[in-house]
């Protein structure tokens, strides 16, 4: 049996579209198409394959049901994901880890973020091989790949830990994530999760596209326009007992998160892109091709970046 090698993507398209967008700025719907072309061309047969291997996967049933296009997202209740309660029990022995072992202050303050502290993000998942097998396990791969029409990448992952506080700053303000037109990730509350906790809210995407495209270029959108555009009523939550939480478009629904908490929010967050989406994802990370425990099917090893 032959070994696995990672897939070579020669064009990284961060860099490019800070040149084009930022530095020269050329607009998002010039740069994104092109940069999307551009990984296309430079990978066609990689395109076939995750396109044909999304047909049988789509044929194949399902443990968990898609995510409907209009809405842009699709809530998960405690226990529905299969195989959930091992990962709840590996992300809380890493958080109470954290906590003992470092003084409060360690974690208080993030020089971008306060109010929102990785345990773990991208390559240092590598260390929990379990975590990982979670991440593209079919029923959870499925939904992703239903959703944006091919097998995507295992883009990034963060384990996210929200320390009580009382600001409502940067991603705690309604936003749309930029890294492509669609993407989808799929957020798990570790411990139980109520409003005194600051959870994940959404606007659903039919709801978020008319000041989606008002506002497309601004970062950050007032919750009063917010609410007087899309109706407060359209506000929706990720809350409920350990292993709920949903999958959702963050390029399609504005969100924010970890906003006025009150009581300490344990999040794991799993994000899929498209294999030519313009930009990689800031939670980036290459999963070693001999990791301990690792026996991916053909969909899992695209996926994981592996041919």
């Amino acid at each position: 049996m032959t070994a696995s090698r990672r897939i070579h993507q020669p064009i990284k398209g961060r860099a490019i579209r800070k040149l084009l967008w930022k530095r020269l700025h050329l607009p998002r719907a010039v740069v994104h198409p092109l940069l999307s072309a551009a990984k296309r061309a430079a990978n066609p047969a990689q395109v076939r394959l995750r396109r044909d291997l999304a047909r049988e996967a789509a044929g194949s049933g399902s443990a968990l049901s898609g995510v409907p296009e209009r809405d842009g997202y699709r809530l998960l209740a405690s226990g529905e994901v299969p195989g959930i309660d091992a990962v709840l029990s590996r992300c809380a022995e890493i958080y109470h880890g954290a906590r003992r072992d470092a003084e409060d202050e360690d974690h208080r303050f993030n020089p971008r973020k306060r109010f929102l502290l990785s345990l773990l993000s991208g390559p240092e998942f590598c260390a929990y091989p379990d975590l990982i097998r979670f991440m593209v396990s079919r029923p959870v791969l499925d939904v992703a790949t239903a959703y944006l029409g091919a097998v995507p990448v295992l883009a990034g992952a963060a384990l996210w830990w929200t320390p009580p506080n009382e600001t409502a700053e940067r991603s705690q303000l309604f936003h749309l994530d930029g890294e492509d037109e669609r993407q989808l990730k799929l957020l798990i509350n570790v411990f139980e999760t109520r409003p005194e906790h600051g959870p994940f809210t959404l606007i659903p995407a039919e709801h978020s596209a008319p000041l989606c495209n008002a506002a497309a270029m601004r970062r950050r959108i007032p919750d009063e326009e917010v609410d007087a555009r899309c109706g407060l009523a359209n506000r929706v939550s990720f809350e409920g007992g350990p292993g709920s939480g949903g999958f959702v478009d963050t390029s399609r629904c504005l969100h924010y998160g970890s906003r006025l908490t009150r009581q300490d929010r344990l999040v794991l967050m799993v994000q899929f892109l498209r294999f030519d989406c313009p930009t990689e994802s800031t939670f980036d990370f290459a999963v070693p091709p001999d990791l301990p425990g690792l026996d991916p099917d053909p969909v899992q090893k695209l996926a994981l970046g592996l041919e």
